[in-house]
């Protein structure tokens, strides 16, 4: 009998090294990608610097039923990243978009539920992050950290409501002059940001 239990809990320890093998080769694999490996240090670069760089913020008007801001990253004239708050009853969506040479790279959205109480208490949140590379889609995970399919219907409409959103709140961050705050686009334009 002891024979037995010790030859079950060898199996039961293969198996485990077997699946942990597995998840690490799946990661490495996407890792392997040297568009990935170069966008994870552009991140690392612009996240370090974000305490240098000069901060644009804006109302985002009509982009959300109880408020929404931009909160803009520049190094110099050169935009780096944009922060799109979006408050709506009982939710939080955040827009985290990076960008290089005008093109974004990388983009996490999150969408938070929470309580409605003094301290705001987060009961709930989903979050994808999505890799780009020339405004094409080479990556995207889920909440979960599983990767997702690329050639799908809901990842190019994904994908084209990240780049929609990044579009206008470029185009916000680098208004000239004493504006405070900007105006939803027109409704046939305008990505839904926030429900």
């Amino acid at each position: 009998m002891r024979a037995d239990r010790r030859g079950s809990g060898w199996r039961i320890v293969v198996l485990a090294g077997g699946l942990l093998c597995a998840a690490l080769v799946r990661e490495a694999a996407a890792s392997d990608d040297p568009r990935i490996a170069r966008i994870r240090s552009w991140f690392a670069a612009t996240e370090k610097a974000l305490p240098r760089y000069r901060i644009v913020r804006r109302d985002l008007a009509e982009f959300s039923a109880q408020g929404a801001v931009l909160t803009a990253y520049f190094a110099g004239d050169t935009l780096r990243k944009l922060n799109g708050a979006y408050y709506a009853e009982g939710n939080r969506t955040t827009d985290d978009i990076y960008i290089r040479d005008d093109s974004v790279y990388f983009v996490s959205h999150i969408v938070g539920k929470y309580f409605l109480s003094v301290d705001g208490q987060l009961i709930h949140r989903v979050q994808y992050r999505m890799y780009f590379d020339h405004d094409s889609l080479i990556r995207w995970i889920d909440t979960t950290g599983k990767d997702r399919p690329l050639k799908t219907a809901e990842a190019d409409s994904a994908a084209r409501r990240d780049l929609n959103v990044a579009r206008i709140l470029i185009e916000c961050a680098r208004l000239e002059g004493p504006a405070q705050s900007c105006l939803v686009p027109r409704a046939d334009s305008a990505p839904p940001l926030a429900k």
